[in-house]
């Protein structure tokens, strides 16, 4: 993989990364296309499906789940939209970093360099977790290029990170062994889910094989942190938020300051599902965002 930036502990492990990544990406129901394209930041690998004729839906996964994670919800959102799942470029992933992105600017700029090569001028952005962060960012720091957004148990956004969130990836940065690399994906599951075998492997494979020492706290630049009011008053565009109930990160109060900041904001919990809810919850999840994005009530 080329780069200035080494990406993975070794080749090695780079490649069984790889290869578990592939197989996750067998998991969609739906014809792929990969495209690469090259911002400032380095080389952005998208996923893509759905007629190129539609509207766009970009795609921003959670941390460290690279974007093969949108397998239960992909088939839906491809019938109705050009859907780009971007790897974020930093995280493991087939995205390829030459700097580090050191502020949330840096940030909002690697998105909007990614939109400028598609040639995209406005998109419908869904985010999970980090990438919930990653769309409301992209809110403040460039509104004119989104629709509508949606954000699902959005990290750090509205309410700080927990201890928690601290303890779990602080024990996979200092112990990247496969049992407590398994211990971080169940622990953002309601109790009893059973995460896909064939996407926990390469999840797995990311958190043991990553480069954790590339960026602060294994992110390359900026970890999430809650976004000041004065810039959640400057977000105008349409959002919808949708928070499991059993979201260790999210508590239920995280809707009233949701709302405080960003009057328009419309939100609602799903029963059920914790931090993963578009993975544990899909059709729910699904059924609630195309409502949104479409204006219509839509039959999963």
């Amino acid at each position: 993989m080329p780069g200035d930036i080494p990406a993975f502990k070794s080749p090695v492990g780079e490649a069984r990364y790889f290869a578990a990544y592939d197989a996750a990406l067998g998991l969609w129901p739906v014809p792929c296309e990969s495209i690469d394209v090259t911002t400032d930041y380095g080389q952005t690998h998208i996923n893509a499906c759905g007629s190129k004729d539609a509207l766009p839906l970009v795609l921003l996964h959670g941390g460290y789940a690279g974007s093969t994670m949108w397998f239960p919800n992909i088939a839906d959102l491809a019938r109705r939209f050009h859907v780009l799942a971007l790897d974020t470029i930093g995280e493991p992933g087939k995205s390829v970093p030459t700097r580090k992105n050191a502020s949330k600017r840096d940030m909002a700029a690697w998105l909007v360099g990614v939109l400028d090569e598609l040639g995209i001028s406005q998109t419908h952005v869904i985010g999970l977790s980090r990438g919930g962060w990653l769309a409301l960012n992209l809110a403040i720091h460039a509104p004119q290029r989104l629709r509508k957004i949606v954000l699902l148990s959005p990290a750090a956004s509205f309410i700080a990170l927990n201890r928690f969130f601290s303890a779990i990836v602080g024990s996979v940065i200092h112990i990247p062994t496969r049992s407590v690399a398994k211990i971080a994906l169940y622990s953002w599951v309601t109790k009893g889910f059973m995460v896909n075998e064939v996407y926990a492997e390469q999840f797995i494979l990311g958190l043991q094989n990553w480069n954790w020492t590339m960026g602060t706290n294994g992110y390359s630049g900026v970890m999430p942190s809650v976004f000041p009011d004065e810039e959640l008053h400057q977000i105008k565009n349409p959002i919808l938020m949708l928070i499991g109930d059993h979201d260790r990160l999210n508590p239920p109060t995280v809707i009233d300051r949701a709302k405080q900041m960003i009057p328009q904001i419309e939100a609602e919990i799903v029963p059920c599902a914790g931090h993963l809810l578009s993975m544990e919850q899909p059709e729910r999840v699904d059924a609630c965002v195309l409502e949104f994005l479409t204006g219509r009530r839509v039959e999963i």
